[in-house]
């Protein structure tokens, strides 16, 4: 059995093949895809695979903290398989999102004393190198 099977029946999600493909492959990139991008790159391998299928299934996920549901304000969503407390840097210009990790501690100092971190929602823009350069 996968790894991504063994997570899914840890969440007591039915790990269908879907399920696991859609898995595997959100766990696998790291540029942040939008439920539109992750149906046309799994088409090819399961041809059966339907749009909606894709959206419930990371909406499914994101409900059990599989995955984190990201929303630049493009109108759709994007989706992280790095679910470790982190932010999100996204470029203004080419719109390349890239992970900034930092420590729980890190967080925590910045909070009201007595208070406890659960997740890490915070978003960044600006121009990334590349673009710097151009």
């Amino acid at each position: 059995m996968s790894s991504s099977a063994v997570i899914l029946q840890e969440h007591r999600i039915r790990p269908s093949a879907q399920r696991v493909l859609i898995l595997d492959y959100i766990r696998s990139v790291h540029t942040h895809p939008s439920a539109d991008t992750i149906y046309k790159a799994l088409l090819r391998d399961c041809p059966g695979l339907s749009r909606t299928t894709v959206y419930n299934t990371l909406e499914l996920f994101a409900q059990h903290g599989l995955i984190l549901s990201l929303d630049f304000g493009e109108g759709y969503l994007r989706f992280d398989g790095e679910i470790k407390p982190h932010t999100h840097f996204k470029c203004e210009k080419c719109g390349t999102v890239s992970d900034i990790f930092t420590t729980p501690e890190n967080c925590e100092k910045m909070l009201p004393k007595g208070s406890s971190l659960n997740s890490v929602s915070l978003y960044l823009y600006g121009k990334c190198a590349a673009c710097n350069k151009g």
